[in-house]
């Protein structure tokens, strides 16, 4: 191989690599594209109806569908139908202890 062969072929090569950045950042951007164009529909669908709720004056019924009667603060009081717990077994008293008698040690 000559070296003006040599340069040549560095050329194509160094074009090659250019050609395959320039095609990889296309790609990459038409993704990222498509995929905040599928994003935001999602996201549309999702928050859709309570942006048209709170839009229609609404927001009081999300916020008490969300959290509870009571709103926020009282989210984690107990509601109907709730377990109330175990009633703690009642503690018997225990017997008084006899004495016991003392060993003589003989």
């Amino acid at each position: 191989m000559t070296p003006g062969e040599a340069i040549e072929a560095a050329e194509l090569a160094d074009a090659e690599t250019r050609y395959r950045c320039q095609l990889g950042r296309e790609m990459y951007q038409a993704g990222r594209r498509d995929a905040e164009a599928e994003m935001a529909e999602r996201w549309n669908r999702i928050a859709g109806p309570v942006s048209r709720a709170r839009d229609l004056g609404g927001i009081e019924e999300i916020e008490a569908r969300r959290w509870g009667p009571g709103g926020r603060a009282h989210f984690a009081d107990p509601r109907p139908g709730d377990f109330p717990g175990r009633v703690p077994a009642q503690r018997q008293p225990e017997p008084a202890a006899e004495a016991e008698p003392e060993l003589e040690i003989t």
